[in-house]
């Protein structure tokens, strides 16, 4: 475990930690290339990883057989890219999030936080976001959003969270454990790049060192080429121009954010301040045995106790370098309160013993080549039907007027001898080999549907469909009949990621919105409770058990830290996915399953039922099991059952009517009450529970 002013670390088993944070640039920026050879080589040793270039090729529609005659055909349908462009659209046809839960004394809290980010989702349209992953996930066999707090091009205003997106190629791991969780990599360098303005804007004191590169670390070749042609198109000189190839590196500034856990005390005897002064992200770090405050007695005298390693650690959140290829911009904390690497995985196809996962080309390629070659060589018949090869009788006709016969010119003219050949031309091969066979069609049909069972297109479809209004129960119960398992399986292995982004979101929404922002989107009833710990911030003034004032009734601050009292804020605000709820097809699916349970007598409470349809402001029964719960609700409808029928009839209303039971001038079943007894609750033989006032 390292100091926090280790010197140079000479041991070989050493070697693979990041430099102290006074180190030398230069050593600095040695690690960090080491880290992004590694990273590549990590990347390349994977089974996915050729993948990549075949699934750019379809998505351009540039691939084909080099080994082809340059006369054959190069068709291809490319139902492999339209089965994977379909299953994208299904998959990221979500439900916007609402699931943040919480005690009784963090409802309200909960309910802002549920109205704020379902907002910023539809204004900011992060689903659009998660497809944009999904894609990536498609190609690269894995799709990271990137939840961000990102200001105005200004630097001015409140600013908003958006989802940043990116695939494989732009994510090196150092150090990766074999389940493949990226938050317990040693380190994770997430590669981006910026045109020459912002990178400059961002970081103004690194302007002269920050270059245009072409740079071997950043993505992989295909990918970059991709994004320097797509930047090129944009370029402000003339976009008709033509550049060399080496030119496009001059649009772009390669930018890498190394994410590390280090593991650093502070064992220098002394306080040491992290991060930029005033800064959110800002915290003391005591030095490891030194006294540190715990909070204040009753009488007002401050107590102690020693320091601790987790109180010591530099990092408690991670570490962030920022950097490009010549120049270290940043090296402190890592922003974020919520303390996890800020890009969460989505991935279409992914084994525990496959970190990387694999592309859709990956399995759809065999049918696709398959496919096209039978497209093709069909083609290639229909071309040469439509102009035969022909031989002709040198004696009767030149080579010059051979080529220029086209059997398909109408009123051409041959001239030829007629006394020397009876036909000038004659055909090479019979009619039979430009016959389309029936069977190589069928086929191909069979190969279509080898396709589309593989990468179940079919049933993706059917989670759009469920979405659509004014479907009954029967063709609802069709729809979610026709789900198959692979496709379940792929939506519910979305949840993960999506609960992962929004834990991630509401730290970000603590840390750096204020009231005046969240305001809109909240309801004003909720919103003083909201908001009494401190009016330009979320965060509460103390916690739990601390003292607020001292002996003589004055105020006292909190012996806990802001990031700390917001971190604990944050975990009481949980954010619970109900399984198979991303989707609408298997969300009903759950619905009418407990709807059908409950009609059928199991105990089951109308509120679970409306919390799984997304009702807001469902009041939860208490209870912790479902049968606790169902106990709960029923017995708050009796009472209130109760309590409606003796205002029913100190006002003379017929209990009837008020419940609704009939309408106006309808007279209501049963025998009317008598009104002699008070209204006593009594169980009919099936179970329901009646009101009785008679005697």
């Amino acid at each position: 475990m390292s100091s926090a002013l280790m010197g140079s670390m000479p041991d070989a088993w050493r070697e693979w930690q990041a430099p102290v944070y006074n180190a030398t640039e230069d050593r600095k920026i040695g690690w960090l290339n080491e880290a992004c050879q590694e990273g590549n080589s990590w990347q390349q040793g994977q089974r996915g990883f050729d993948d990549w270039s075949k699934a750019l090729d379809i998505f351009a529609g540039t691939y084909s057989d080099k080994n082809a005659l340059q006369y054959r055909s190069q068709f291809t349908g490319n139902r492999l890219k339209t089965n994977i462009r379909v299953t994208v659209a299904g998959l990221s046809a979500i439900r916007p999030w609402s699931g943040y839960t919480a005690s009784d004394a963090f409802k309200k809290e909960a309910l802002m936080m549920n109205l704020t980010t379902r907002s910023l989702y539809l204004a900011n349209h992060w689903d659009l976001s998660i497809k944009e992953a999904l894609w990536w996930a498609s190609v690269t066999g894995g799709g990271f959003v990137r939840p961000v707090f990102r200001r105005d091009m200004a630097g001015q205003g409140h600013g908003s969270i958006q989802f940043d997106t990116c695939g494989w190629p732009n994510v090196l791991p150092v150090q990766l454990p074999s389940n493949g969780d990226l938050n317990r990599a040693y380190a994770v360098t997430y590669l981006d790049e910026k045109p020459i303005w912002e990178a400059h804007g961002i970081f103004r004191d690194f302007q002269d060192r920050l270059k245009p590169t072409s740079s071997k670390y950043w993505y992989s070749n295909q990918i970059r080429k991709a994004s320097q042609a797509n930047a090129e198109r944009r370029f402000w000189t003339n976009p008709f121009k033509k550049r060399e190839q080496s030119d496009s590196a001059k649009l772009l500034i390669p930018i890498r954010y190394t994410r590390i856990n280090d593991l650093a005390i502070n064992t220098t005897g002394k306080t040491i301040y992290m991060g930029e002064e005033g800064a959110s992200w800002a915290y003391e770090v005591p030095s490891f045995g030194a006294e540190i405050p715990t909070g204040t007695d009753r009488d007002g005298h401050p107590t102690y106790r020693k320091a601790e390693i987790p109180d010591c650690r530099l990092y408690p959140y991670g570490r962030m370098m920022i950097s490009s290829e010549n120049c270290v911009m940043y090296d402190g904390p890592d922003f974020n309160w919520h303390g996890e690497l800020d890009l969460i995985l989505f991935s279409l196809e992914r084994y525990p013993w496959e970190p990387m996962g694999f592309s859709m080309v990956h399995d759809g390629w065999g049918f696709q080549k398959a496919i096209d070659g039978l497209d093709r060589g069909n083609l290639d018949k229909a071309n040469a039907d439509m102009d035969r090869p022909l031989a002709y009788n040198m004696n009767a006709v030149g080579k010059r007027e051979a080529n220029q016969v086209d059997l398909m010119q109408p009123r051409q003219r041959i001239a030829f001898d007629g006394d020397a050949v009876d036909r000038p031309f004659t055909q090479i091969a019979p009619d039979d080999v430009y016959k389309i066979s029936p069977e190589s069609l069928a086929l191909k049909d069979k190969f279509e549907q080898g396709m589309d069972y593989t990468l179940q297109t079919r049933d993706v479809v059917e989670l759009a469909k469920a979405r659509a209004l004014g479907k009954g129960i029967d063709q609802l119960e069709a729809l979610i009949s026709a789900s198959g398992p692979l496709v379940k399986e792929m939506s519910h292995g979305m949840e993960k990621p999506i609960c992962q982004l929004a834990n991630q979101v509401k730290y970000l929404v603590l840390q750096y919105m204020d009231t005046s922002q969240l305001i809109p989107f909240i309801t004003e009833s909720g919103a003083a409770h909201v908001f009494d710990y401190n009016p330009s911030e979320l965060t509460p003034s103390h916690l739990p058990g601390e003292l607020t004032t001292d002996a003589n009734g004055q105020p006292v601050g909190s012996p806990t830290t802001r990031i700390n009292r917001a971190r604990w804020f944050a975990r009481n605000l949980p954010f619970v996915c109900t399984p198979h709820s991303i989707h609408e097809i298997h969300q009903i699916q759950h619905i009418l399953m407990k709807m059908q349970m409950k009609q059928r007598g199991a105990p089951i409470p109308w509120a679970d039922i409306m919390e799984a349809a997304s009702f807001e402001d469902v009041k939860r029964p208490t209870g912790s099991t479902i049968q606790e719960r169902f106990f709960s609700e029923t017995e708050e409808q009796i009472e209130f059952q109760m309590r409606l029928a003796k205002a029913a009839q100190g006002l003379g209303i017929d209990i009837g009517q008020l419940m609704g039971a009939g309408g106006a001038g309808k007279k209501p079943e049963g025998r009317p009450p008598s009104g002699q007894t008070s209204p006593k609750m009594e169980q009919k033989g099936d179970g329901r529970p009646v009101i009785s006032e008679s005697g």
